[in-house]
């Protein structure tokens, strides 16, 4: 079910699962569906189509051709659908409403792309308001996405596998990423306590090597009323400590192909990398000669 323009409507949608190879992990079933995303730009290539029009740095685009724009990813979809055709878009630049017309073209050099207006948009999730929620529902929130992921881990019906769940480098590498937004250090502490609740957690799940098992272990001992045997004890620690470092280099595997550095591959070219045909000067008047240098 969903919600539009106040109407609840209800259709059936078929998820679908990308392809992966057998060293990498596993994708999940998605219906491809986004949150709004304020589409702010953040680049705009030099002597291209947004370029010649006056877009800048910081500019909100809302409407395409009056479609209302509520993603950055909906830009290039319409372009994809109707080609280079004209486009007119509206937005705000600051507290000031602006209206341009550009024409996507196809970049220096490209076969088999689709055109492009040479505008690169801001990574940093789009315009962000900032809610203080109190320590007891951040660490609700906490616990609760702690159950739904164990019970998803556990459940026949779910796609999430243990190779799903994050290690150390994708916990550095989630850092990397909040702290290059423009609230970075606020979304740092958001995760940090999400993060923290989640560890104190697990450990206290009954595994010998963490707090849970020495818990369970006392208590173990308080109904036997004598300790357990030194080389059971031994063997169980010993155990369960290979076991979650052999885990965590399991997921550190699959954590490493998924970093976001700038040495990896970006899915759009910077701004500086987007060639496109000079602008053609404008048409001399019939009957008249062009100026001479």
């Amino acid at each position: 079910k969903f919600e539009r323009d106040g109407r609840v409507m209800t259709t059936e949608a078929v998820p679908v699962k990308q392809k992966t190879r057998a060293w990498q992990r596993a994708s999940l079933r998605q219906i491809l569906v986004d949150s709004a995303h304020t589409p702010i730009i953040n680049q705009v290539a030099p002597n291209s189509p947004a370029d010649r029009a006056g877009l800048r740095r910081g500019d909100e685009i809302t409407e395409v051709n009056a479609v209302k724009l509520i993603h950055p990813a909906g830009l290039g979809d319409y372009i994809e659908k109707h080609g280079a055709v004209p486009l007119t878009l509206k937005g705000m630049r600051g507290s000031t409403p602006i209206q341009v017309t550009v024409t996507p073209e196809i970049l220096l050099g490209a076969t088999n792309a689709r055109p492009r207006v040479g505008i690169v948009w801001d990574p940093g999730g789009g315009r962000m308001d900032i809610v203080h929620p109190g320590v007891a529902e951040q660490i609700v929130g906490s616990v609760d996405a702690m159950i739904s992921t164990f019970g998803a881990l556990f459940s026949k019906k779910s796609d999430i596998k243990p190779q799903h769940l994050s290690g150390a480098i994708k916990i550095m590498n989630i850092y990397y990423v909040l702290f290059k937004s423009e609230q970075g250090w606020r979304l740092a502490l958001w995760f940090s306590v999400i993060m923290n609740v989640n560890l104190a957690l697990l450990n206290l799940l009954p595994i010998p090597v963490l707090d849970g098992g020495h818990i369970t272990l006392a208590i173990v001992e308080g109904i036997r009323r004598k300790p357990v045997n030194a080389r059971i004890l031994s063997v169980l620690q010993t155990s369960c400590a290979v076991v979650i470092i052999g885990y965590m280099l399991y997921i550190a595997f699959y954590d490493a192909q998924e970093l976001s550095l700038p040495f990896r591959g970006r899915k759009e070219p910077p701004a500086t990398e987007m060639k496109f045909a000079p602008a053609e000067p404008p048409p001399t008047p019939s009957g008249t000669s062009p100026p001479s240098r």
